[in-house]
């Protein structure tokens, strides 16, 4: 609560931060985690998401419209996305699992990593389609189901 406080000046403005995050935190909680599939991540959004809706504290007028609604989860989806973004960006291999993977398979290091930034490259071209579409592609190629499984 503190943290409310110091972002608002007026009582007011305080207690309309509150009642949005009382209201929006679990809708927050969830596209951030949609996006993040972290859950210390997805916490971090919702904070720093509620952050930046005090900006705008003055301008909402009813925290139960669906103007107040569709700027909240504007400002989730952006401040997640930039969080994916930024570990995409800063993403390394781990050397404990690149060992275990050359210990249980006699495959040169080159060929493994060459193999893991092919892997990369896939998973970023998945992530540009839509979710149905890398679903399927996923489950036919990675995961080698036939037809009739994906369609089940």
């Amino acid at each position: 609560m503190l943290i409310f406080a110091m972002l608002v000046s007026s009582e007011e403005d305080r207690t309309k931060l509150e009642q949005i995050y009382i209201k929006y935190k679990k809708l927050m909680y969830y596209i951030a985690m949609d996006i993040l599939k972290d859950t210390h991540e997805s916490e971090d959004v919702v904070q720093n998401s509620i952050i930046k809706t005090a900006k705008y504290i003055e301008k909402i007028d009813d925290i139960n419209s669906n103007k107040t609604k569709h700027l909240i989860v504007t400002i989730v989806k952006s401040t997640a996305i930039d969080i994916y973004r930024k570990n995409r960006k800063n993403n390394t291999i781990d050397i404990d699992v690149v060992e275990n993977v050359i210990e249980s398979k006699d495959i040169p290091l080159d060929d493994l990593i060459i193999d893991i930034e092919k892997s990369e490259k896939l998973a970023e071209r998945l992530a540009e389609l839509k979710n149905e579409y890398a679903d399927i592609l996923t489950l036919k190629y990675y995961h080698q189901f036939n037809d009739n499984e994906i369609a089940n």
